[in-house]
Order: structure tokens, then sequence, then C-alpha cells
């Protein structure tokens, strides 16, 4: 039992020294940055045109909500994704989080994460090309050399003159590496690739627990000379056989001392406090310019009234009030043609109301008369005729009371000169009768006979007004009754009273606001 536990607490410490810590909780000194330029994650990771924002990619990379599959399941692919601006730092970490799933039990080709000096384009090396520049970290998945140590993952550094043994897998090539099966896995693999005072540093999460934190020790290589500046991005590619390589975050951070850094910001500070001093001083330069100016050119010089160049805050609320009345007003008088157009339709539905007894095409087949006029003008045309006829007897009957008083004045009048002629003394009957102006008994006569022919007009005049048709099989009329026309005006009467309420409504509430 103790050499059990010898083992088992040595692989625990050994675990415990290997394991992954941040190195600003190791190093106080340190400062870290996260720098969202050259990171991307889900969700929304892309735009709806399929864009990645700081980034740029090409090939067979496709961009999605949720990940970037950077390569598809299909034979003979490459994919890249880049960052479109360089990272200037001397210390960073990258996190990334990727997927290697494919339907067989061996892979290829792999994918690859580069920081480099110039950005990749399309080539032979895992999808970029050859004789890069910088650091590249390989995840290689088909074993090319035969010597079953694959999958791998491998770190090369080139200098800009070296040529990629892809035949042999980079064996002679590669300066760290550590097998470790990442295809298939339950959940994704993470690495966090640590570059910290020349030191590359590599931690891999295998994707079996759900514990975001089990991260293993890789390969560690010291006294590692990158680029002031690289740019980051991701490859891959498949050849005979194919794999779907997703990334589903890349996370980029930087390191600063923090020494350094309060240096720089002292500095920083001095900087800005030597610029405000010389701004001070120049205003003041210039404010005394202007003052010897005016001296010198009275004349020249016009003062200006700031009140009329600039709002006060009582001109700026009274605006605010105008222009808000402004709106009001506006909306009242869209109301008010709404209301109009409203009242319209109305209006145009009663008049129409009455169509729905009887359409007038039936009516017009009933009678052999086929005219093509729709029915509902043929009903208006009807109407107006009816009404005509009823203004023009109701004028007739007015002309009738005119001529009646008239003729009831013109009687009294013979009557009262009838009566002031009586018989004179003996008692006896005057002679010849009484006398009568025969003017006013041939003005008579015609007033009589005039009545006599309008009267008889008056009788003949229904005869020749337009009949209301008749639906076949019915004994009901389709022109307008007297009920259904009264009761049409008084609707019409009773909206414009409650248009004219709502108006006079509308308006006490404008007058109440200004």
């Amino acid at each position: 039992m103790s050499l059990y536990s010898l083992i088992f607490a040595l692989s625990c410490s050994i675990l415990y020294i290997f394991a992954y810590t941040d190195p600003s909780v190791v190093n106080p000194q340190l400062v870290k940055r996260f720098e969202y330029k050259y990171s991307f994650k889900g969700p929304h990771l892309a735009f709806k045109d399929g864009t990645v924002p700081f980034w740029t990619f090409g090939g067979s990379a496709i961009a999605s909500d949720e990940q970037v599959r950077v390569t598809p399941s299909i034979r003979s692919q490459r994919g890249r994704i880049w960052t479109k601006n360089p990272l200037v730092a001397d210390h960073w970490l990258l996190d990334v989080k990727l997927r290697v799933t494919g339907r067989g039990r061996v892979g290829a080709d792999g994918m690859a994460i580069w920081f480099t000096e110039k950005p990749g384009s399309e080539g032979s090396v895992f999808g970029s090309n050859d004789q890069w520049n910088g650091l590249g970290i390989f995840l290689d998945s088909f074993d090319n050399d035969a010597l079953q140590n694959n999958p791998i993952i491998a770190v090369m550094i080139n200098d800009g003159t070296k040529v990629y043994d892809h035949h042999n897998d980079g064996s002679s090539q590669i300066q760290g590496s550590c097998i470790r099966d990442f295809r298939n896995k339950p959940l994704p693999i993470q690495l966090k690739i640590e570059y910290i005072n020349q030191a590359l540093t590599i931690y891999i999460n295998n994707g079996i627990s759900h514990d975001d934190n089990a991260f293993e020790f890789c390969t560690r290589i010291d006294r590692v000379q990158l680029p002031k500046s690289g740019f980051l991005g991701v490859t891959a590619a498949t050849g005979g056989l194919a794999d779907d390589h997703d990334v589903l975050e890349f996370l980029t951070s930087t390191y600063s001392d923090r020494q350094q850094l309060a240096e720089n910001q002292a500095a920083n500070d001095e900087q800005a406090r030597k610029y405000k001093e010389e701004y001070e001083k120049y205003e003041q330069e210039l404010k005394q310019q202007q003052v010897d100016y005016q001296k010198q050119h009275p004349e020249a010089t016009t003062r200006i009234n700031e009140q009329q160049i600039y709002e006060s805050e009582y001109d700026r609320e009274f605006r605010v009030i105008l222009e808000g009345q402004d709106q009001i007003r506006l909306s009242l008088t869209g109301l008010d043609n709404k209301m109009v157009e409203l009242l319209g339709r109305i209006e145009r539905l009663s008049t129409m109301g009455g169509g729905q007894q009887q359409i007038a095409g039936q009516a017009q087949g009933a009678a052999g008369i086929a005219t093509g006029v729709p029915s509902d003008v043929a009903r208006i045309q009807d109407i107006n005729r009816v009404i005509s006829a009823n203004s023009d007897m109701t004028r007739t009957i007015q002309g009738f009371s005119q001529v009646l008083t008239d003729l009831q004045q013109k009687v009294n009048n013979i009557q009262s000169n009838f009566g002031n002629q009586k018989p004179s003394g003996t008692g006896q009957q005057v002679v010849g009768g009484p006398s009568t102006d025969p003017a006013i008994l041939n003005e008579l006569r015609d007033t009589i006979r005039q009545i006599k022919s309008e009267t008889n007009t008056l009788l003949h005049k229904p005869n020749t007004q337009v009949k209301c048709a008749s639906v076949d099989g019915a004994g009901d009329s389709t022109c307008l009754g007297p009920y259904t026309f009264f009761t049409i005006i008084a609707l019409q009467i009773v909206a414009i009273i409650g248009y004219m309420t709502f108006k006079n409504r509308r308006e006490q509430l404008s007058r109440k606001y200004l």
C-alpha cells in the first residue's frame, strides 16, 4: 500500500507542477489584457453577410453563428482564417477551442495554428504556404512516416528558409511535440498556447472532462525567437481522407509588465501635462493678441452679441413647446381630414343604402332592356329624380299659397267697396245697383284661370314622373321610401353634430396648451 501511495502522490505532484496556471497569477507584475480584435467566439460569431469582424478567411472556410468550419469532411480541401491586423506584443496567450471529427478510424490531414510575420496564403503545409517566418503548431492526424505516432501536436519554428518535410511529418524539424488523440472527442478540445519571456508552453484539455480547467501539459520550448509583430491564423487541409475541422473559440490575451506600464503611464501623463501647458500658453497669447488688435483698430472690431448667436434656455424651452404644439396641430389636421373622409364615406354609403333591396341590372333584365349601367349609378339617378320632383312640387305649392293670399286680399277689397255703397234718403233702391271696377273683375278672372291651369298641371305631373322599378315576383318597390329617406338624413345630422363636438373639444385642448 505504501508503494501505491507513493506512486499516487508522485503522479499528483507531477500533475500539479505541470497543470496550467495563468501567468498573471504566478507573476503579479504581469497585467493581463484581452485583445478583442484578435479573437472570435460564438454565439453571433459572424455577421449576417458571413464575415467575421477583424478577421478574413478564404478557401473552404465557412463562418457560422457558433463556429468557423475551416474545412468540411470532403477530400482535397484547404481553408484558412487570418487576422486583418498584426499583433504587437512581447508576451501573449492564445486560448483555442476546436473540434476534429470524421467518420473513419483514421483522419487526414490536419490543422495548424500560426503566428507569422505575414499572413499566410493557400499552400501545402496544412492549408498554408511553406517557408513561413514565425511559429506553426500542427495538429497532424495522418501518419505519413508510418511510425504510429499520430495524431500528434507538433511545434515548428521557421525563419523563412526551411521547407516542411511533409512525407516524414517534419520529425527532424519540430522543436517540441506531444502525442494526443484529438479526433472524435465527446467535447471540444482546448489548447492554451503561452508565450512569456521567450518561452513557449502548450497545454491541452483532451475533451473528455466537463471541467474547463482540466489542462494537461503538452510541451515547452525555451529561448524561442519570434517576430516582434505577427498575424494570427488557423488553417486546415484534407487529402485522401477527410475530417471536419472546426474552430469554436479563438481568444487572444496580452501581458504587460506592471512597472513598465506605470513608467509608460507616467511618461504619458508628463507628455499630457506638457501639451496642456503649451495649449494654455498659446491660448493666453491668442487672447492678448485679440486685445491688442482691438486697441489698435477700434473701428474694425465689432462686438459679438452672444444672446443673438446662442439660444438661451428660455428660448430653447419655448421652441420645444412650439414644436410640440405644431406636432399637435398637424395631428389634429390629419384627424380632421380623416373625419371628413369618414363623413364622405358615410354619406355615400347612406345614399347607396337602398340599393341592397334591388339590383338595377335585374330590373332592367325583367323589362328586356340591357343598358350596361352599374346598379349603384342607376339607383342614384332615380333618387335624384325623385328629390327633384319633390322640390318642384314644394315650389309649386308655395306659389299657390302666395296666389291664394293675393286673391283673399282682393276679395276683401271688393266686399268693403260693396259695403260702402248704401241707398240714399227715401229708402228706395238706387237705380242700376252698385257699380264695380271692371279692371278688378278682369284681374280676379285671370287669377282664377291661372289657379286652374296650375292645378291641372300639378294633377297631371305624377303621371310623367319616373316609375319605380320592382323585382320580378315581389311587390315591393325599389324607390327610396320616406322612412328610409328621413333615417338617412337623421344619421347624417347625428354624424355632423358628433364631428362638430369632437372638433370643438380638440380646439379647447389645443388652446389649453397655448
